[in-house]
């Protein structure tokens, strides 16, 4: 079973991106956020995730900078980064900051699927 998190300011977005992963049995959602700054606050109570769908636009706390925060200190967690921006500059810091892959949000529930596991058997999306 792969543990998830989905960190997003949008609720609809969140429960978008949840819809999508129902369709699979081997996702369970641990838990959701709403900036960089929340995920890092129940990571700290809760840190047994496998990967973490993340936006990048947020308040608080940006998903680059959370990401980076995140790499440092659970450098086994993947991130894919989860964006409406289909931005060199945001894909590049997101790279940078340790994300392991990037999917724009509107993207199918299968090629979130193959996205995934793609990147928790290593490669990258």
């Amino acid at each position: 079973m792969i543990k998830i998190a989905i960190v997003d300011d949008n609720s609809f977005l969140i429960k978008t991106i949840q819809e999508k992963l129902s369709f699979f049995e081997d996702f369970m959602l641990k838990f959701t956020a709403f900036n960089g700054l929340d995920l890092i606050e129940k990571l700290e109570k809760n840190h047994n995730i496998d990967l973490i769908l993340m936006d990048i636009e947020m308040p608080k706390m940006n998903g680059i900078e959370a990401t980076e925060i995140i790499k440092n200190k659970y450098p086994q967690i993947k991130i894919l980064i989860l964006t409406v921006f289909e931005n060199d500059e945001n894909i590049f810091n997101a790279i940078k900051a340790g994300a392991d892959g990037y999917l724009l949000k509107d993207a199918k529930a299968e090629k979130i699927h193959q996205s995934i596991n793609e990147i928790l058997d290593g490669g990258a999306a």
